[in-house]
């Protein structure tokens, strides 16, 4: 699958895609960040937008950015032992859209595989144990297979929070 990364910039227009779910609804919120919060949090360094180009045609785009998972959204078996943090060092997948007409061609897929490389890279160099990430409770399937877990922590408003050991 060919698959191109960028750094969102000037070239990209967001607003062109459409990332609602196929009903029009936004429930994470991923249509309304490309088009009115993208261009600010980016310049800003509140998050990295990444855009993805599949089969040279601009697709799809994500967000990484550092992040500290609070002890009480991971299994207890995740504690470690005799370190006392109330929170872990993460990689946060903040958000991550797939133009609604580009869906099924396992784009998301590639997109959480080059995440958990990046997570890992970045772990190399500054610690960072986890990457997290938060969806909706029926979207998980797809995280699971690529080695995420549920949050023990009860959902809200629909929405999970899920996570993977990065591995050294």
């Amino acid at each position: 699958m060919e698959i191109c990364y960028d750094i969102l910039s000037s070239k990209y227009d967001l607003s062109k895609l459409d990332f609602t779910e196929k009903d029009g609804t936004d429930p994470l919120g991923v249509d309304e960040f490309a088009k009115s919060k993208a261009l600010s949090y980016h310049p800003n360094k509140l998050c990295t937008v990444r855009v993805v180009n599949h089969e040279s045609e601009f697709v799809a785009y994500f967000t990484v950015s550092m992040f500290a998972i609070s002890v009480e959204l991971l299994d207890r078996s995740e504690k470690v032992s005799k370190a006392t943090p109330i929170r872990y060092p993460a990689m946060l997948l903040g958000q991550l859209g797939v133009d609604k007409n580009r869906r099924g061609k396992g784009i998301a897929k590639e997109i959480c595989k080059f995440c958990l490389g990046l997570a890992q890279e970045i772990g190399e160099k500054v610690a960072c144990r986890y990457i997290v990430l938060q969806t909706s409770v029926g979207k998980t399937s797809l995280y699971e297979q690529l080695g995420f877990v549920r949050s023990p922590k009860k959902p809200e408003n629909n929405k999970i929070w899920m996570y993977a050991k990065i591995s050294y």
